[in-house]
C-alpha cells in the first residue's frame, strides 16, 4: 500500500477526506491537521510534518494566503519570494518522496479582487500557477492542475465566500489529487 501525504492550506483540506476515501485500500494518507496557510509557515513547519523519508507521494500547495493583499496594499508574498520558497520546499521534499507533486492554487471569485479583507484576484494566482509550475517542472516536480477546471464554473465550484470549495469543487479536486496520486 502507497504511503501519501497531503500538505496545504484550506483547500486541502476541504478534500483530503475524500481523497482517502478514493484511495482506501490503495494507500494510506495523512497531513497535517492545520491548515498549512503561506509558503513561509509551511517551509517553517516541514520538519515537523515531514519527519521520516519514505513517503510513496507527497503532494502539497501555497498559494491562496501568498497572494492575498494586506493592509498595507503590497501582496503578502511577492512572486519572486514565493518562487524561492517553493524551490526550497519542494528541495526538502524531493529528499522524503519517491514522487512529488505540487498542485496550483484555485480561482477565487472575481469579485474578491474588491474585497475588504485580504482580497485576491484571478490573475495574480494564474501568474503564480504558472511561474511556480515552470520553476518546480525543471526539478522534476508533478504539477497537478487544480486551477483550470475549477476555473472553467468558478461560481460552481468556489462557495459563496468566494475562496473556498463548494461540496462539487470539493469533489472535482478530490478526484483530480486521487488520479494524479494513481493506483
Amino acid at each position: 500500500m502507497k504511503k501519501v501525504m497531503l500538505i496545504g492550506d484550506s483547500i486541502r483540506l476541504s478534500y483530503e477526506a475524500k481523497v482517502a476515501a478514493l484511495l482506501a485500500g490503495k494507500a494510506t494518507l495523512t497531513g497535517p491537521d492545520e491548515n498549512c496557510r503561506f509558503s513561509a509557515y509551511t517551509l517553517f513547519k516541514l520538519q515537523a510534518w515531514v519527519p521520516d523519508n519514505d513517503f510513496d507521494v507527497i503532494q502539497w500547495n501555497n498559494g491562496q494566503w501568498d497572494v492575498c493583499y494586506l493592509l498595507d496594499g503590497k501582496i503578502h508574498t511577492p512572486l519572486a519570494n514565493y518562487l524561492e520558497l517553493q524551490e526550497r520546499i519542494a528541495t526538502i521534499l524531493l529528499k522524503k518522496t519517491k514522487r512529488l507533486i505540487f498542485a496550483t492554487t484555485t480561482p477565487v471569485w472575481p469579485q474578491f479582487a474588491q474585497a475588504r479583507v485580504n482580497p485576491r484576484c484571478n490573475e495574480d494566482i494564474s501568474a503564480y500557477n504558472s511561474a511556480a509550475a515552470t520553476r518546480l517542472g525543471s526539478l522534476g516536480v508533478e504539477i497537478n492542475d487544480l486551477y483550470s477546471p475549477i476555473f472553467e464554473d468558478v461560481k460552481r465550484y468556489i462557495s459563496g465566500d468566494m475562496v473556498h470549495l463548494t461540496e462539487e469543487g470539493s469533489d472535482l479536486c478530490a478526484n483530480r489529487v486521487a488520479a494524479a496520486i494513481g493506483d
